[in-house]
């Protein structure tokens, strides 16, 4: 059928769109439309033909001035068309119904071709109860069609919901302090948290973007300060905590049930009385935990009796409780610049199990005879009742060193013996100073750099490598599965130098080979000790308290609390936890510096240089052991180990973007 002279229907940007055939080649039309437009049209995508009452030769104006015509009859014909009475008609016939039929039924035998273009637009607009066929119509099952209006709803309520959080969010007032006339939309905070915390892989991360695009808010950062500006987010929120799913409180069960949990019972069990021990604790200044104590009885001889208490955690909790899965999905206790969120409830961390100075409380004790030169005599394992008689503070315990205390002098010397007894071994000493980071109330930010060889930190540190090492030792002699800690040797040899030599260590430590937790026993390299385990930390660090467990089973006679199978799933069920808690806290330790380094930036700051890269010269910032980098340029010329000064050119937290570049007379003396 030759089509000129025709009248078609075709969809054309969502609408259904009246035209009237002038020319055709082929499958490619030339129609002029009832906005009196002339375009070519694909013959595939017309729905209905049918002829026209006016020659396709008349003038433009006419013609045009008939399609409009035509085409405002047939949209009032469509508006008769009752859609869902013609579906009831015919949804149980199996087979396509003609539109010619449709027209029919809506308007009689007598329907035209003005009837047919009137129910195929009715058809099209609706969109609900039938499904085009080729030229046809196939009615949907009552089925498909339930879904379908399920699905209509579903959209409607989506774009109602967007729309309210648009209208919304345009709505606030224009200063960045004001808050909203009213409240937001439920359920829209959530939503945008979630974009920001997760990005693209937020669950609704699609209705959240559309949302955002449609609102104007800008990029991530935008956002974010959205969000606090709503009271959804403190102002320096911690997202890599929230995105890592970390939880910060305990539920009430949790803490009801540590509530329930009192030393007594513990202390009314066969013990060794250790009360009148002088025992004393070595911490930092806001340590609120105290899981380890320490005790020594110097010899006339040089060498004494060295006492390492830990608090007898195990004693209260009980392996596969509530309590227990919460301090197993939380691996270890978090410290932040900002905050810390302990593995226990504090009822249990900072109370019941902690070791407050002048509280009798359960504990695993270890007594260690020493002679002058390190060299352990004798040891031996209870579980044991203390009571600490002073708690220390590093600084405390360095003043006192520094005066001459008889005890701390005599503890000190044993520690410095066992020190040089792990080198003689073989162990590595690379110190590198500690980044201590703290944050006020008004987010002010305070870094303190802290050598790791003070006296104290040097006691405390050696008499936990004893520790733990005399646990591994005592339970592979009863032959009892245990978690160690084993580390292979370097893969070049170390090079040891000047202890204060920075490049030096930050080099070599690079040659270190990771730590591995096994069944196995063997050495760990860089401490030079055989059979070592983690045991003395059990209210701060999960598979401490399970070494802890299988200590004191064997101690109270009883068999193993873990067979080797159990403690190797325990710690590949444990460590992922351990190691997203460490990606959080380096992440927010990182964040403070660069807040740090931002308030800092019209100051020049040493860094040392460390190696050339490709194209880029690393750099590490003295003040906050903290890696950077600057590009190569023409002429430049660094040396590795060279200290030069550096300014920032840009530390954003947020993005956690740190750029530095050479200073003005970069060279320091």
């Amino acid at each position: 059928m030759d089509p000129v002279g025709h009248l078609a229907e075709f969809i054309e940007k969502n609408r259904i769109t009246l035209a009237m055939v002038q020319t055709a080649k082929k499958s490619r039309w030339g129609v002029l439309t009832a906005s009196d437009r002339q375009m070519a049209l694909p013959a595939g995508r017309v729905l209905h033909l049918s002829p026209a009452a006016i020659s396709p030769e008349r003038p433009r104006q006419a013609l045009a001035d008939y399609l409009k015509e035509v085409d405002t009859r047939r949209e009032e014909l469509a508006a008769q068309v009752n859609v869902a009475e013609l579906w009831e008609l015919v949804h149980e016939e199996k087979d396509l119904v003609p539109l010619k039929d449709l027209a029919e039924l809506q308007f009689g035998p007598e329907a035209g071709d003005d009837h047919q273009a009137a129910v195929l637009r009715a058809l099209f607009y609706e969109r609900l109860h039938f499904r085009l066929a080729g030229g046809d119509y196939v009615p949907l099952t009552l089925e498909q069609l339930e879904q379908k209006q399920l699905q209509q709803e579903r959209e409607e309520a989506h774009r109602q919901e967007v729309d309210e959080a648009v209208e919304f969010l345009r709505s606030l007032p224009k200063s960045r302090t004001a808050l909203p006339a009213g409240e937001p939309p439920e359920g829209l905070l959530d939503l945008l948290t979630e974009l920001l915390i997760f990005e693209d892989d937020a669950p609704r991360a699609k209705k959240a973007k559309e949302i955002v695009s449609l609102a104007e808010i800008g990029g991530r950062r935008q956002l974010f300060k959205l969000l606090v500006r709503l009271g959804a987010m403190p102002p320096h929120a911690n997202v890599p905590l929230l995105k890592e799913g970390l939880s910060t409180e305990f539920s009430p069960q949790i803490e009801e049930l540590a509530e329930s949990l009192s030393p007594e019972s513990a202390l009314q069990e066969e013990r060794r009385d250790l009360s009148e021990l002088y025992t004393f604790t070595i911490d930092g200044l806001y340590t609120t935990d105290f899981d380890d104590a320490l005790s020594f009885e110097p010899d006339d001889e040089g060498g004494g009796t060295l006492g390492i208490h830990i608090t007898d955690a195990a004693s209260l909790l009980a392996p596969g409780d509530a309590l227990d899965s919460e301090a197993m999905e939380r691996a270890t206790t978090l410290y932040m610049p900002d905050a810390r969120i302990p593995m226990l409830p504090p009822q249990l961390s900072e109370d019941a199990l902690s070791l407050r100075e002048g509280l009798p409380r359960p504990g695993i004790s270890c007594l260690a005879r020493l002679d002058a030169q390190g060299k352990v005599l004798d040891f031996e394992f209870m579980r044991s009742v203390l009571k600490v008689h002073k708690r220390l503070t590093y600084d405390e315990a360095d003043e006192m060193l520094e005066a001459g205390e008889a005890r701390l002098k005599g503890l000190l010397a044993c520690c410095d013996a066992l020190r040089r007894q792990r080198g003689q071994a073989g162990a590595y000493f690379l110190p590198l100073p500690e980044v201590l980071v703290g944050v006020d109330e008004d987010f002010q930010v305070r870094v303190r750099l802290l050598g790791r060889d003070g006296p104290s930190r040097e006691m405390v540190a050696e008499t936990a490598i004893l520790a733990n090492t005399l646990v591994g030792r005592f339970l592979d002699e009863q032959g009892v599965p245990s978690l160690y800690r084993t580390q292979a040797e370097p893969r070049e040899p170390i090079e040891e130098g000047d202890p204060e030599d920075l490049f030096l260590h930050f080099r070599q430590r690079r040659l270190l080979n990771p730590v591995d937790i096994t069944t196995t026993p063997g050495k760990h390299s860089s401490l030079g000790v055989e059979r070592y385990t983690h045991a003395t930390s059990p209210i701060r660090r999960y598979l401490d308290l399970v070494m802890q467990r299988q200590l004191s089973a064997v101690l109270s006679g009883r068999g193993p609390a873990y067979g080797k199978e159990e403690l190797e799933d325990l710690a590949m069920r444990v460590q992922p936890n351990v190691r997203r808690a460490m990606r959080v806290r380096q992440s927010r330790q990182r964040y403070w510096l660069l807040k740090w380094l931002d308030e800092r930036k019209d100051e020049k700051h040493p860094a040392l240089v460390m190696e050339y890269q490709t194209r880029r010269w690393q750099l590490l910032l003295n003040e906050l052991m903290l890696i950077t980098a600057i590009p190569n340029q023409p002429g430049l010329s660094l040396e590795p180990g060279q200290t030069v000064w550096v300014k920032i050119e840009k530390a954003d937290p947020f993005y956690d973007q740190l750029r530095v570049s050479l200073a003005d007379n970069y060279e320091r003396d």
